[in-house]
This record gives structure tokens, sequence and C-alpha cells, in this order.
């Protein structure tokens, strides 16, 4: 009998520290996913400090930033050109349209993936 209570103490120590780890593992998995979404939000209000400052000092732009400033708006040109080229490449001549909901490239007058009117 003195084997089967031995036996029976470490199994439960042995549990009580992996219960232990596990919440350990737990608690870290919790705090690093809360560390991720605060860097998602702190990279959220930088941009939104950015896109703010670029549009109420468009006119008076430090010399430390104008450059990052030049690449933003070179960025936002590309973007609108590939967009207009997108929206005008199409097979037999037709024109195909960006969704302005889901994205999805089409050429009629709803979207084939959600069903959205295309406009005009």
């Amino acid at each position: 009998m003195a084997f089967f209570d031995d036996f029976s103490q470490k199994v439960q120590a042995f549990a009580d520290v992996a219960t232990e780890k596990t919440k350990e593992v737990v608690d870290s998995a919790k705090l690093t996913g809360s560390i991720i979404a605060e860097q998602r939000e702190l990279d959220k209000n930088y941009r939104a400090i950015g896109e703010w400052f670029t549009s109420a000092y468009s006119g008076e732009i430090p010399d430390e930033v104008a450059d990052l400033v030049a690449a933003v708006a070179a960025s936002k040109e590309k973007i609108a050109a590939l967009q207009e080229a997108r929206r005008k490449v199409g097979n037999d001549g037709r024109v195909e349209r960006a969704c302005p909901l889901c994205g999805a490239v089409s050429d009629g007058k709803f979207c084939p993936q959600c069903g959205a009117p295309m406009g005009e």
C-alpha cells in the first residue's frame, strides 16, 4: 500500500506542476495577444496622426518628413492609377470595374461575388 500512496502523491505533484505550467502558458498567450492588439491600436493611431498632419499642414511640411510625405503622395497616386487601370482593363473591349464593397472585378452590372451594384 505504501507504494500506491507514494505513487499517487507523485502523480498529484506532477499534475499540480503540469496545471501550473499550463496556466503560465495560457497567461503568457493572453498577454501576448493583448500586446499585439495594443500595438495594432498604436499603429492605427500613429497612422491617423500622420494622415491628419499631412492634410492639415500640406503646405508647411517640415524638411525632416518631407521625403516621407512625398513618398506617401507618390504611393497614393500610384494606387489610384493602378485602380483606374484595373477598371479599364477587360477582355474584348469590355470595361471591367472593381466592386465598391468587396473589390472583385467584373464587367457586369452586379458583383459576381457579393451581388452589390457595380455602379457606372
